[in-house]
């Protein structure tokens, strides 16, 4: 019975102790199941009075319990530290916006934790907080907290989560529990999350949805993703225009008092329509869109958003343009809409009264005459078709220039008011916008479609282009001398020689030995002037065989060669050709040739071919700008039939001999000087029959009185080339009255004299002598006729 009642009073001794340590502290009743913790810092437990709380009216509503905070009401960062105490709501329950000195007032002597382990921390921490931790078992580490002075439990537990964040953990609430993470792993994980006015300043990980208003929520990704943590993300979500943000909330914090000074009213994204009055909407659009490049390769932050028909304008949304004077005028896109000739732009109101300003600067009224349209430009002298390919040429390229460089070709920009080429450069004009040109041959004109700007530039261009083309008269001799009287010809180089006379400079040749030919290409001859320099305008003196001659002209030159020398003229083509244009001269005839045999009852029956025998020239010359020199492209060809017998005895019927010879050259003759281009050779055979009259002509016995011999004479082809060039009316007077004199001098030679177009030779020729023809080149001759006028000749003929 004695130990009975020993062991009842012990245990209500108990009893009472446990329910006075209850009555003394309730904050830690629940506590009891864990393991005892180390002790805490000196004064934990102490009670002191508590300050009264904080009544303010402009306190926020109690927070949500759903993802831990508040919902509604516009960004207000500076509420953050301001919550109203909540005496229901132990320090183990409360949620981390709750965690406010105000609310737990309760002060502790020190926190002191010099190089203390992570584990030893927070299980001081759960002491002095009555919360549950879970630790990760990867967690390793030293945690430094040095706090002296007294501080309260929220203090002390802010400050054990900014030790944690510097060590990359945070914690992560799971139930009743609290996870202590890496950072890391924490953003995937039940972190809490904000989404009204109210996020807790402290370093626990949790993420903040963000609504803006007035600004976009992509351009403020851009611009404020650097000042987002290392450990925490930003991203942009364009169909509400919010921002989901994770962070470390001290960081979001301060990430959302930069919000709050950006996201004000007057730059929210709005719609506008600006119709467009005298000029196109697609023109209008263009001309922004090229501005707006101009403005981003500055520096500007592009923000397209644009698809197929439309465009974005390359202006930031957030922030200014770098070179406008509105700070803060922004826009995403300017759409052209053709059928109401409007523009329709999406952007800020400081964007959208930029662009009225510049619709207003823009959109104004042409002049008839400076609207554009369809042009005709009538050629005076060159090729319509030629010409409009070399201009669409220079439009192609320049707008493949202009594709490569970014600009926007495919719509045309409207004119500016000032000019936008400088028309009096011609060549050097660009066209402003899409120019087509093409050409009608029926009357050479050109069709031009273009502003009036680019027509101007135009203009200007085929006024050096349709210029009136110098002419040259080229006069060729074709001759075959023989080697009776031209011993050894064998000349093919000829050059340029100067005689030291000005007036005698011509060719002279080189290779020559003995003849006729070679006594009048002598030094002696050359000296004085005889280089066959026939555009001295005075005849030259030659001496041949004792016998002196005066030679005015190369046609004179000729006729004493065929006096003196075997000779046989072939052609003397003359014609006039422009500079730089070919001219070609066939003449022959065609021979007809047997080319097979076909065995038939009646006998052999011949196929004939025709086989060409023609002499054929092709001439091209080029004038040397700002000289008298001609280069002369020269191409001869000449085919005939050749008196060589064919040997093969089953040919010799119906066969023949065609020879060819073929010059292909180029050279440089001054003007009216002769080169002479030879030494093509070819050998001739010739038979003749000699024999007694009457007694030859007896069979058998004739050939007594008669012989037949077989000669064979080399031929040389020589060509002599004139050119005169044709600039003026006085050249084309000159080159008149010299195929007059030629007449003249074959009409006396070859005919008595007697002339059956007299008449009319003697009216052209006094024509010639007494017209006052105006000075200048051919192009002043031509009269200035509006083509799109009637022809009133016509009517009175």
């Amino acid at each position: 019975m004695k130990w009975f009642l020993i062991i009842l009073l012990t245990a209500l001794a108990m009893g009472v102790g446990l329910q006075s340590g209850f009555a003394q502290d309730e904050e830690f009743a629940d506590e009891e199941e864990f393991a005892p913790p180390p002790p805490p810092p000196p004064g934990a437990y102490e009670e002191e009075p508590a300050p009264e709380p904080i009544a303010t009216d402009d306190a926020p509503p109690a927070p949500s319990r759903f993802g831990g905070g508040s919902s509604g009401g516009s960004p207000n960062p500076s509420l953050s530290s301001v919550k109203k105490r909540r005496q229901s709501i132990p320090f183990n329950e409360a949620e981390p916006e709750d965690i406010t000195n105000e609310n737990y007032p309760d002060l502790i002597e020190s926190f002191d934790y010099p190089n203390a382990d992570i584990a030893d921390v927070v299980k001081a921490i759960s002491e002095l907080t009555g919360r549950n931790f879970i630790i990760d078992p990867n967690i390793r580490g030293k945690i430094t907290i040095i706090a002296p002075t007294q501080i309260t439990k929220a203090e002390a537990y802010k400050a054990f989560l900014s030790a944690l964040a510097m060590n990359g953990y945070t914690v992560v609430p799971y139930g009743k529990f609290l996870k202590i993470k890496s950072v890391n792993d924490a953003k995937r994980d039940n972190i809490n999350t904000y989404s009204g006015s109210y996020s807790p300043d402290t370093d626990q990980m949790i993420t903040r949805i963000i609504h803006l208003k007035h600004i976009s929520a992509e351009e403020v990704n851009r611009s404020l993703r650097i000042l987002v943590s290392t450990k925490g993300e930003m991203a942009p979500y364009a169909a509400t225009n919010s921002l989901i943000l994770t962070d470390f909330g001290s960081n979001i914090t301060r990430i959302m008092n930069i919000i709050s000074q950006l996201d004000v009213q007057g730059f929210e994204e709005k719609l506008s329509v600006i119709p467009i009055k005298s000029a196109k909407a697609k023109d209008i659009a263009a001309l922004i869109e090229q501005i707006i490049n101009k403005d981003a390769t500055s520096g500007s932050t592009r923000s397209r958003r644009g698809s197929g028909g439309t465009f974005s304008s390359g202006i930031p949304r957030f922030g200014g343009s770098s070179n406008s004077n509105q700070t803060g005028s922004a826009f995403s896109m300017v759409i052209p809409d053709d059928r109401t000739n409007a523009i329709i732009v999406v952007g800020n109101t400081a964007g959208i009264d930029k662009i009225k300003t510049l619709v207003r600067q823009l959109d104004y009224p042409l002049n008839p005459e400076d609207a554009g349209g369809v042009y005709v430009y009538y050629m005076k002298h060159a090729e319509a078709k030629a010409v409009a390919e070399i201009l669409n040429g220079i439009a192609k390229e320049q707008k493949d220039a202009q594709k490569q460089g970014g600009a926007n070709d495919n719509v045309p920009v409207p004119v500016p008011r000032q000019p936008i080429a400088d028309t009096s450069t011609g060549a050097g004009a660009f066209f402003g916008g899409d120019v087509k040109i093409s050409a009608d041959e029926t009357i050479n004109s050109l069709i031009i479609t273009a502003s009036k700007q680019d027509y101007d530039a135009v203009k200007a261009l085929l006024e050096k282009i349709d210029i009136a083309r110098n002419q040259v008269n080229v006069e060729v001799i074709v001759m075959e001398i023989s080697n009776s009287n031209s011993k050894n010809w064998g000349a093919s180089t000829y050059k340029i020689k100067d005689t030291g006379d000005v007036n005698a400079n011509g060719i002279i040749r080189t290779g020559f030995n003995g003849g006729v030919i070679d006594q009048m290409l002598t030094k002696n001859y050359a000296a004085d002037g005889f280089v066959l320099g026939f555009g001295t305008g005075s005849k030259v003196k030659v001496n041949l065989g004792g016998t002196e001659f005066e030679i005015p002209s190369l046609i004179s030159f000729i006729n004493l060669i065929q006096q003196v020398s075997d000779v046989n003229i072939m052609s003397t083509p003359n014609i006039t050709v422009l500079d730089n244009a070919e001219a070609e001269i066939e003449v022959g005839e065609t021979i007809p040739v047997s080319s097979a045999q076909t065995q038939t009852n009646v006998g052999n029956t011949s196929t004939p071919t025709r086989e060409p025998a023609t002499l054929k020239l092709k001439i091209k010359p080029r004038i040397s700008p700002g000289s008298n020199a001609v280069r002369l492209s020269i191409q001869q060809t000449i085919k005939e039939l050749s008196n060589r017998e064919v040997k093969a005895k089953a040919l010799a019927d119906v066969a023949v001999v065609t020879s060819e010879r073929n010059i292909k050259t180029e050279i440089v003759v001054n003007n009216k000087d002769t080169a002479i281009i030879g030494g093509l050779m070819r050998d001739e055979e010739q038979v003749s029959d000699r024999k007694v009259p009457l007694l030859g002509d007896i069979p058998v016995i004739g050939w007594l009185f008669k012989n037949k011999s077989r000669a064979t004479v080399k031929r040389n082809l020589t060509m002599f080339i004139t050119p005169k060039i044709i600039r003026t009316i006085e050249d084309v007077k000159e080159l008149r009255e010299e195929k007059l004199d030629e007449r003249i001098d074959f009409i006396k030679r070859n005919m008595g004299g007697r002339d059956p177009f007299g008449k009319k030779a003697d009216s052209i020729a006094k024509s010639n002598a007494t017209s006052e023809l105006p000075s200048g080149t051919t192009d002043d001759l031509i009269e200035e006729i509006d083509p799109t006028e009637p022809n009133t000749d016509l009517d009175n003929p």
